[in-house]
């Protein structure tokens, strides 16, 4: 069965007397490495940084921790929240006993709601704060699947989609709560969004991800076209979304990509073609930087 694209659905507008749509969905929300960790006073993890935004949650005694070079004494049930991009590192049990903590890090492709997370710019939430009462159940949940050795890999990838979902839904409510009680929005965030409408703007005219697009997305056309400079626009753009220009259009590219390939009518090498690509070992390449695996393994999750 040929699964309806938002071009073949009917219109049903024949006939009508009032009505109204919500706007189109497609996003992405993955779990990466969730896990559940008891360590000795001497443990320490070592500073990094990545794309994802991670979630920590100390479930016994104290943890040092270090986001962006700023010490944090991270006590039973306080939880810390680090955007994309953030360095950060643990030094361990603060009290030089055992400490033990749950860890989740999450993928998000949808830009206005990287946008939303990003303006949480606070690192701490101690143990009561709303932020915390929200998503420590959740943590909590996820703590005891990663520490439950008894449960099949089917129910696990369950009841890690299921708590994945709570978190999404979670975070959707506090950004709820956050934009009642403040309407309005920053000039700068405003700026992000205008250069994300640009990037797709262009994209979307354009008609095809070519492979060499790098001239057409440059990032001085979209600044010299709304006044300001290159690096102003990157620095906004960072800020407000946690990736580059550039990585923003790749997330534009994997979603397209995504979305052809859960289309059976057509094939591997079409979608390829149509996404601009030379031939289909330069697609498949890229596709597996994106996602870990080829078109076709991908498709195959899918059906």
């Amino acid at each position: 069965m040929v699964r309806p694209t938002h071009e073949s659905l009917p219109s049903g507008l024949d006939h009508m007397v009032s009505g109204s749509m919500l706007p189109d969905l497609q996003v992405s929300f993955r779990l990466f490495a969730a896990h559940r960790r008891k360590v000795k006073a001497q443990w320490s993890f070592p500073e990094h940084r990545h794309a994802l935004y991670e979630l920590n949650l100390v479930l016994e005694g104290t943890q040092h921790m270090q986001v962006d070079r700023k010490d944090y004494q991270q006590k039973q049930g306080d939880l810390l929240w680090i955007l994309p991009g953030s360095t950060h590192a643990s030094l361990g049990a603060a009290d030089g006993g055992t400490m033990e903590y749950v860890c989740v890090h999450m993928e998000v492709d949808d830009p206005w709601f990287r946008q939303q997370l990003n303006q949480m710019r606070k690192v701490l939430y101690p143990a009561g704060s709303p932020l915390e009462r929200i998503l420590r159940p959740i943590l909590q949940d996820v703590a005891n699947m990663a520490g439950d050795e008894s449960a099949g890999e089917l129910n696990q990838k369950l009841l890690t989609m299921h708590a994945s979902f709570r978190l999404f839904a979670a975070l959707c409510e506090v950004l709820l709560q956050e934009e009642q009680q403040s309407s309005s929005q920053p000039a700068a965030s405003e700026l992000a969004a205008r250069i994300a409408a640009s990037i797709e703007e262009a994209w979307m005219n354009d008609g095809s991800v070519r492979s060499d697009d790098r001239e057409l997305f440059r990032i001085e056309q979209i600044a010299e076209q709304l006044g300001y400079s290159p690096t102003h626009c990157n620095r906004v753009f960072q800020k407000a979304y946690g990736i580059s220009p550039r990585q923003y259009l790749s997330t534009i590219k994997l979603r397209k990509a995504k979305l052809l390939l859960m289309d059976p009518t057509q094939s591997v090498e079409q979608i390829a073609e149509q996404l601009g690509y030379k031939d289909l070992s330069q697609f498949s390449k890229q596709f597996k930087r994106w996602t870990g695996m080829s078109p076709t393994a991908y498709r195959h999750l899918s059906f």
